[in-house]
């Protein structure tokens, strides 16, 4: 009996060791260097197109809000924006992160930190700003968490795997955020704002996960704002 209580103990204390190890190469490896080389101009730049957009989104929040009190004005369907719901929820990006874990590991990471790092700035500024939803149901409106990771997802895959999977995915992605407006879970600055902020994040832990041949770049035009994809050859 002695030597069982030994051995287990043995055990609990290499895994302990192991899991110290694990979470210290996960912190001063991966995440530290995505959270401190994500400010940079690129970075930068979303957040800075991304208040914008959110500043001028405000101003049509109240419009969009009345216009779907209105069933014939909807945006769309109760049932189509319940499978928005779903999709954003997180789950379907969580179960693709796995899925490249098992088959693309250093993409997989990268979506996987991306997914992480945009859930705990949503949840921190959601709880901070306690913004009221358009429903009234809780204070936690700003940003919409369901258009962050949706939008992280739609950026780490897009520079995971370029363009022919990045523009369906984005495409997805403002699915799910208007699904959100739709049924007035979110106002449509919370939205814009959970773009940018999916799309930061994303970025940053694409960029800072290995090498990535594609990059995505904010592009501002004549009234229009949008993305750009870039490959380096």
């Amino acid at each position: 009996m002695k030597n069982l209580i030994v051995a287990f103990m043995l055990f609990f204390s290499s895994a302990a060791q192991a899991e110290e190890k694990t979470l210290s190469w996960l912190w001063h490896q991966e995440l530290k260097p995505t959270i401190t080389n994500s400010f940079d101009s690129g970075g930068q730049l979303i957040l800075l197109i991304g208040a914008g957009a959110t500043v001028t989104a405000r101003h049509y929040d109240q419009t969009v809000y009345k216009n779907n009190l209105d069933p014939d004005k909807l945006i769309m369907d109760k049932d189509t924006a319940d499978i928005g719901a779903y999709l954003g929820s997180g789950g379907p990006g969580i179960a693709i992160a796995l899925a490249q874990l098992w088959l693309d590991p250093q993409n997989g990471l990268a979506h996987s930190k991306a997914l992480a790092l945009t859930a705990a700035s949503h949840i921190t500024m959601a709880s901070l700003i306690g913004r009221e939803r358009p429903s009234g149901r809780d204070y936690l409106s700003f940003p919409s968490g369901h258009a962050s990771s949706s939008y992280a997802t739609a950026t780490s895959l897009a520079y995971a795997y370029g363009y022919k999977v990045g523009i369906p995915a984005f495409a997805l992605a403002t699915f799910v955020a208007a699904s959100r407006v739709s049924e007035n879970i979110h106002w449509t600055s919370d939205v814009v704002a959970g773009a940018a902020l999916g799309i930061y994040w994303g970025r940053a832990s694409a960029l800072n996960t290995g090498k990535s041949d594609y990059n995505i770049v904010p592009t501002v035009g004549a009234g229009s704002v949008g993305l750009s994809f870039c490959r380096e050859f």
